[in-house]
């Protein structure tokens, strides 16, 4: 309301002043009129070539709504519209004589019978036979004011249903313009103290709801701001936070398999256990994995090469085949006759689809079927691109995680860190490739789009 009360205070004001101006102007030019019609009534008389009888001045009264006295040369009274006393006409002698009447409202004024006149007296010429020497005009007070107020009233009237006009539509504009502003203050507040919820845009269709449109775009990019400024400081800590345990955990890890190859040089009768080669695999990838965590959010690049995917596969099953067996759920896997080759960082895509198989296995064994499973598939796709899918028999990601199952520190294990989706996106991405997830027929699948080396054959 304090935006619109200065302008309902000037177009009020303007109402104002043209209201008085109207109705000044108007009475003025009624008063005018008045007294051009009375100095016409006044010229005939006084000019008339005819007696000035009762007869006569009355019917010129009604024509003029003057009263009129005619006196002779000795102040007598020869005709009149008023019964008059002696001291009454006495009192008329005492009006100063004119040529014609001017000015009506600088009259002197009389008062006759209780009822107060203008006054004033003309000489008559003496063409008539009464042979009159002045004419008494006697114009009542009350009727001079009322002409000025009937012709003042009419742009008073309009000037006052013109200013209740100009509030009532104030009042409606307030409603529909400064309560929106008002909550759009209240938003910018609540904005300023971090609360990013959108404002309601509502029907309108004005300045209003594009600045609030405006506002929720605002409100929009400051909440994905400050996610990305939350996720890149947790990610930092993060990383500070494994550079100080890296050091520890490579030297065990180094430790770890160092004694693992003394006992198989010691002991050359168990190199062949697939379980001495599978604890040497899965040390080799924890020292990677730990090099990869600390170069989690610092964008390194990583060396592409060709790669068989059929290969790699081979291996990421034979690596995860013994969980499999431990948990008692079957996998799935078909050889791929088809070379299908990608560029790309054979670590960073193992890492990649050990991780997606591990989820899946853990997946499955929440189900708690009889027979759980997972399935291991490489699907070639058409415009020389290939799908790595990776689907399992689980209930699936939670309703609450589904929709942000890739962004970091996203998780619905309870011992989860929701690193594991976020680093096989940063891969895929990595490798100019997309990584998504469906639901169909009882099985989650996880896929992994990427381009085939040019050339790979159809």
């Amino acid at each position: 309301m304090q935006l619109l009360l200065p302008f309902l205070s000037v177009v009020l004001l303007a109402i104002l002043l043209a209201c008085v101006t109207i109705a000044y102007l108007g009475t003025t030019r009624a008063r005018n009129q008045q007294e051009e019609n009375l100095r016409r009534v006044v010229g005939t008389l006084t000019e008339a070539p005819f007696p000035l009888t009762d007869w006569v001045l009355r019917k010129m009264s009604g024509l003029s709504g003057a009263e009129f006295v005619v006196l002779d040369d000795a102040n007598r009274i020869q005709g009149s519209t008023l019964r008059l006393g002696a001291e009454e006409g006495a009192s008329l002698t005492r009006l100063p004589g004119e040529d014609r009447l001017e000015n009506l409202a600088a009259r002197a004024v009389v008062t006759l019978s209780g009822r107060t006149y203008l006054g004033g007296r003309v000489a008559v010429s003496r063409r008539g036979s009464g042979r009159p020497g002045s004419l008494v005009v006697l114009y009542p007070e009350d009727q001079w004011g009322r002409v000025a107020r009937e012709a003042a009233y009419p742009a008073l009237f309009s000037g006052a249903i013109a200013a209740v006009a100009v509030m009532l539509l104030t009042t409606v504009l307030a409603r529909r313009f400064v309560r929106p502003i008002q909550q759009l203050g209240n938003q910018t507040a609540a904005i300023a103290s971090g609360q990013f919820r959108p404002v309601d845009v509502g029907r309108r269709d004005d300045e209003i709801r594009d600045l609030a449109v405006s506002i929720n775009q605002m409100t929009e990019k400051l909440s994905r701001y400050e996610d990305e400024v939350r996720r890149s400081e947790r990610l930092r800590t993060l990383g500070q936070l494994g550079a100080g345990m890296a050091h520890q955990l490579r030297n065990a890890a180094t430790g770890a398999r160092m004694a693992i190859e003394l006992h198989q040089r010691d002991c050359p009768a168990g190199q062949g256990e697939e379980s001495l080669g599978v604890a040497m695999r899965q040390l080799r990838l924890m020292e990677s994995y730990l090099q990869r965590f600390l170069g989690l959010g610092r964008g390194r690049p990583t060396p592409h090469q060709p790669l068989s995917l059929a290969g790699l596969l081979e291996d990421v099953v034979a690596l995860v085949r013994p969980a499999c067996v431990h948990a008692r759920i079957e996998l799935q896997w078909q050889k791929c006759a088809e070379p299908l080759e990608v560029l790309g960082d054979r670590e960073a895509l193992e890492q990649l689809l050990v991780n997606l198989t591990l989820n899946a296995i853990e997946a499955a064994s929440r189900q708690g079927e009889v027979s759980p499973q997972v399935i291991v598939e490489l699907v070639r796709k058409p415009c020389n691109r290939v799908l790595l899918c990776v689907g399992d028999s689980g209930p699936g990601p939670a309703a609450e995680t589904r929709d942000r199952l890739f962004e970091p520190f996203v998780t619905d294990k309870p011992d989860g860190t929701g690193l594991g989706l976020y680093v096989a996106r940063q891969v895929a991405e990595a490798h100019q490739g997309a990584i998504g997830w469906r639901r169909e027929k009882g099985l989650t699948w996880f896929e992994v789009e990427l381009p085939l080396v040019a050339g790979a054959s159809a």
